[in-house]
């Protein structure tokens, strides 16, 4: 018995070995999710900060009602999209990241 009681407690060991490296993996991935965010994040704020000035919300608006069937329109509104669901699996991510099993307990 104490021989498969060792390999249980090595096999644990092991799944808790890789589960770690898998946390750290997924906390680079993360980091590196999160920069090109707040790239992205920069780039929406002074769009906004533009978007501001009457001319601009005017030269829109007719821009969207010349383009509304041009595929721009469509790309745009999926770049929309791609990035809050980006920003979702980031904050998800990092707290994946930030929740790590007490030592000494199996997760789960």
């Amino acid at each position: 018995m104490t021989s498969r009681t060792g390999q249980l407690q090595a096999r644990r060991r092991l799944l808790m070995a890789e589960s770690a490296v898998q946390r750290e993996s997924l906390k680079v991935d993360g980091t590196r999710i999160g920069e090109t965010l707040r790239a992205v994040d920069r780039s929406v704020a002074a769009v906004q900060r533009i978007a501001r000035s009457p001319w601009v919300v005017g030269a829109a608006v007719v821009g969207l009602l010349l383009l509304r069937r041009h595929p721009v329109a469509s790309w745009a509104l999926r770049g929309v999209a791609l990035a809050s669901t980006a920003r979702r699996a980031v904050a998800t991510l990092e707290g994946l990241a930030a929740s790590r099993p007490e030592s000494g307990r199996p997760p789960g």
